[in-house]
């Protein structure tokens, strides 16, 4: 049994297990916050993880590459090494893209990189990772908006059943990690959920022991299922 982690920081605990690594971009420049201009392996790299062989994730080597609303300082530069990492093997997601209301970016401009974070995964033809704080309106108006035809998936979604409902209408797909609301799990089972780890010291089995717990469904069960809908978009065989 294979177990997918949909959005993870760090590499797989168990080299069999398939690990979709975020890599952050950074800005050439970040100014007044050098030290978050780095990668998510911890390196000073504006070339981003995708170029230190020694962060291949074992069996999966995949990896997500985006814009974190929380560390956007040159947008210019950003978006150029967006596109640069997203050509290289091994990436198969574009993000974290999101909006966050808490970050210190303008809703403006995280709205800017977002949008050219979507475009790049449409021209790609890979999913989207989405990371968003009370911005729900303004990410389903997108969604309308841009009528993407790629996947949107919401990472670490922790949200009730009701906007679980709301977002799975719109044709999203939610993640779920170390914290959250089975009643929402309920609701996205079974073609419109994944699981991950995020930036959490913990193995992604034991997201899958807890999400298939709170189902009542068996743990094989549960994984054939998220192993479907991760072959479905990443168009894996």
């Amino acid at each position: 049994m294979v177990y997918y982690d949909i959005h993870t920081h760090r590499p797989s605990v168990h080299p069999e297990d398939v690990a979709i690594v975020n890599c952050l971009v950074p800005a050439l420049d970040a100014g007044s916050h050098p030290e978050k201009a780095i990668s998510s392996f911890g390196k000073e790299d504006t070339a981003g993880c995708l170029s230190d062989p020694a962060s291949s994730t074992g069996k999966g080597e995949l990896h997500s590459v985006g814009i974190h609303p929380w560390y956007i300082y040159n947008v210019e530069e950003q978006l150029a090494g967006l596109e640069q990492q997203a050509m290289l093997p091994g990436a198969v997601a574009i993000g974290e893209a999101g909006l966050d209301k808490l970050a210190e970016a303008p809703l403006e401009r995280q709205l800017e990189v977002f949008k050219a974070s979507a475009a790049l995964a449409e021209s790609l033809g890979v999913f989207l990772i989405i990371h968003c704080v009370k911005a729900w309106d303004e990410l389903i108006a997108l969604k309308k908006e841009l009528k993407p035809r790629m996947p949107w998936v919401i990472h670490g979604f922790r949200g009730n059943a009701a906007l679980a409902g709301q977002l799975i209408r719109q044709g999203f797909y939610l993640s779920f990690g170390e914290h959250f609301n089975p009643a929402a799990v309920r609701i996205a089972w079974p073609d419109r959920l994944f699981a991950e780890t995020d930036d959490r010291e913990i193995d992604i089995r034991t997201v899958y022991d807890n999400l298939s717990a709170s189902l009542n469904l068996p743990l094989e069960q549960f994984a054939a299922q998220v192993s479907d809908n991760v072959h479905s978009v990443l168009h894996l065989s």
